[in-house]
């Protein structure tokens, strides 16, 4: 006879294997069908939401270019439309313009409210994905109950609702590729890893953040003939990605477009409440500051975050650290770059969310960054609406509160080797 020890229930030493297998498996099914149940109690959040009104100029421009990349194609998409958006997502817009024109409206109404819920649809399932790849991240690593409450944390984020299923923008859609190159990683899969992080990078330019940081971990852990692998493939996905949109004229072509999306918006802040938030927004960023000018002083206190991360990152051996890294160097990113749109914070909170496992007081920054991330989306989005004329005063608050946010988890990042697992 065997029989279950009572302090470790799934452990079999003898007796009534059966039922302990039974017991065992039960469990895991109830707890695999309490995170489908809370990511679709969030997807039918975010269905619900999406009637509201979103940024009309940004949807007008992801409907404009559904509807031109499905009549001029993929070689001449740049040269009919104005976009400032890498190729991977104008994919996704195809997608539905296709599924739309062919389906939906033979005449391509684009002022359709079902298609304002299409052109919403990639990023509030991105918003699900990531939810999903946060729980098994932190699954792989910690118990279930650690795991659920990471992902319930990401996916009922206001925050992060309000970004995708309100506002409409697509930031969702870059995390859940740099998330998902990050945790392949981690999985031994290098080379998928590169190509989730190009994939993130023709998504939105700002992925272009964590790509020498990714480096820095492939040299620091893979072998020279790997590494050479990884960069090979992913300069292949970059070129099959892009080549589509560029064979009428030269792919190198792209790098101007990512080039002209950052110098079209030479100010210190475009309404993100970062440092610059304290000098007004919109300032010319070449205004100058003690010796040097708005600009060159971001470089520089950027940087300066950055080499300590990289510095810190090849001294840890925990792989988990790589979450945390990724998490402040966005809101490094955020605070100190110049040229910032007020959506730029939304990268931080997905590798937050698994950083906050690791370290309890991460989860106080989860929280605050939340409310004040969500405060910054609401009077953008309200003023373009009309709404919310004295909220401004609030504005050096905010940006307060976040500059204070980035010390502490300088402060907390510093001393990482110490941290207190949340049990």
């Amino acid at each position: 006879m065997v029989s279950i020890n009572p302090k470790y229930p799934f452990r079999i030493t003898g007796r009534n294997i059966r039922p302990g297998i039974n017991k065992w498996f039960a469990i895991r099914r109830n707890q695999y069908l309490a995170v489908a149940l809370a990511l679709f109690v969030s997807f039918l959040i975010r269905i619900y939401l999406s009637q509201v009104e979103g940024h009309v100029n940004d949807i007008w421009f992801f409907k404009t270019w559904s509807r031109g990349i499905y009549y001029t194609g993929f070689a001449h998409f740049y040269d009919g439309l104005r976009s400032d958006y890498p190729p991977f997502y104008i994919y996704f817009l195809w997608a539905i313009g296709t599924f739309y024109k062919s389906f939906i409206s033979f005449s391509f109404d684009i002022n359709s409210p079902f298609f304002t819920f299409l052109i919403k649809l990639p990023a509030m399932t991105a918003d699900i994905l990531t939810a999903f790849l946060i729980f098994l991240i932190v699954r792989r690593y910690g118990r279930f109950r650690l795991a659920f409450l990471s992902m319930i944390s990401y996916s009922f984020n206001p925050a992060i609702i309000y970004d995708s299923a309100i506002w409409g923008q697509v930031d969702s859609v870059y995390t859940l590729f740099f998330m998902l190159s990050l945790m392949l990683f981690f999985s031994d899969k290098p080379i998928s890893s590169g190509v989730c992080l190009v994939l993130a990078i023709l998504t939105k330019p700002q992925s272009l953040v964590l790509l020498p940081l990714f480096a820095l971990f492939i040299i620091r852990k893979q072998p020279l003939f790997t590494s050479v692998k990884v960069a090979a493939a992913s300069c292949a996905a970059f070129v099959v990605v892009a080549l589509p949109f560029y064979s009428a004229t030269s792919i190198f072509d792209i790098f101007r477009l990512y080039s002209s999306s950052y110098i079209q918006y030479p100010y210190n802040s475009l309404n993100a409440f970062n440092i610059w938030a304290f000098t007004g927004m919109f300032q010319p960023d070449d205004t100058q500051f003690l010796f040097m000018t708005y600009r060159m002083w971001g470089y520089l206190l950027f940087g300066m975050i950055f080499i300590y991360i990289a510095y810190s990152t090849l001294k840890y051996k925990d792989d988990m650290s790589i979450y945390i890294s990724s998490a402040l160097l966005f809101f490094a990113f955020f605070m100190f770059f110049t040229r910032i749109h007020e959506r730029y914070l939304f990268p931080v909170f997905a590798p937050l969310a698994v950083a906050m496992t690791l370290d309890r007081r991460f989860s106080y920054v989860y929280i605050l960054a939340t409310i004040t991330f969500l405060f910054n989306l609401i009077l953008v989005l309200e003023q373009t609406k009309g709404g919310l004329p004295n909220g401004e005063f609030l504005i050096p608050v905010a940006a307060g509160i976040n500059l204070i946010l980035l010390i502490f988890m300088i402060s907390c990042y510093s001393n990482t080797e110490q941290t207190v697992r949340i049990k």
